[in-house]
């Protein structure tokens, strides 16, 4: 007879990584760390990818692929990537695809089968959209993890963020908001306003919001300055959000980059 079965629990662990599985957990299938960021302006809605851009940048490392995906209304004009065609780069770490509205809701209501290539690889999605323009699929908001509202610290700016908070919420209760105040950095204001502001989410909407900082759009020299703290935007292990239709989103750009890698030029040695 065993005298006591937590000895032979923590022997077996030391043994094989086997034994040390997540219960309900296939050892070694493990999902990916696929997550979608969108950040949005009620007063600076004409900016999103500028914003996402930015973000995007503050975020993306050698470790892990950070991709930007626009989302176009039919009548958008864009100069080039305009639909499902190649990416465009925006850095080095950072290439920018684009859909129409109408091509995301398809594509992520197609089975996952009919879009897998390969192994899906961990990554982070920038959604980029109008939120003015939201209205041609309002299912989009599912696919976010975290959304980041860019706020002015006045009571019609914080008004719109409420119901933008509110509606989102609404399509999908999971999400996670972030504020970030618009304007230059007054670190004590900008805690004040996010104390109360967050006070009131809480207690209307039973939601924590999460402060990021202060971003200046309106610096002449710099075209924009930010003191911003963006390590809660990285993917949290302790708070993942799987879902299939962001693995369909992600398999969609993977498939996209093996075929831009395909078609590149080989470097002949001499």
């Amino acid at each position: 007879m065993i005298d006591d079965p937590k000895k032979l629990v923590r022997g077996l662990r030391d043994i094989s990584p086997l034994f040390s599985a997540v219960p309900g957990e296939v050892p070694g299938l493990r999902s990916p760390e696929v997550q979608v960021v969108g950040v949005s302006s009620p007063d600076c809605d004409g900016d999103s990818l500028l914003l996402n851009t930015f973000f995007a940048s503050q975020i993306a490392s050698p470790d892990k692929p950070c991709s930007l995906l626009s989302v176009l209304s039919r009548y958008a004009k864009v100069s080039s990537g305009s639909g499902q065609g190649m990416p465009e780069s925006f850095g080095d770490r950072l290439e920018r695809y684009c859909l129409y509205w109408d091509e995301l809701r398809d594509l992520i209501s197609e089975p996952f089968s009919s879009r897998a290539e390969g192994v899906l690889q961990s990554r982070d999605i920038f959604l980029d959209f109008e939120y003015r323009h939201l209205l041609h699929f309002e299912k989009a908001v599912s696919l976010l993890d975290k959304w980041v509202l860019l706020l002015k610290p006045t009571a019609e700016s914080l008004t719109e963020g409420y119901k933008m908070m509110k509606i989102g919420l609404a399509l999908n209760p999971q999400l996670e908001f972030h504020i970030t105040l618009s304007g230059k950095a007054e670190e004590a204001k900008g805690v004040m306003v996010f104390d109360r502001f967050s006070d009131f989410a809480y207690k209307h909407l039973d939601t924590h919001l999460g402060w990021l900082g202060w971003m200046d759009l309106a610096d002449p020299a710099r075209h924009f300055s930010a003191a911003l703290h963006t390590e809660p935007l990285k993917y949290q292990h302790w708070n993942a959000k799987p879902s299939l239709p962001k693995f369909v989103l992600a398999g969609w750009i993977e498939s996209l980059e093996r075929k831009t890698q395909a078609s590149a030029p080989v470097e002949v040695s001499r």
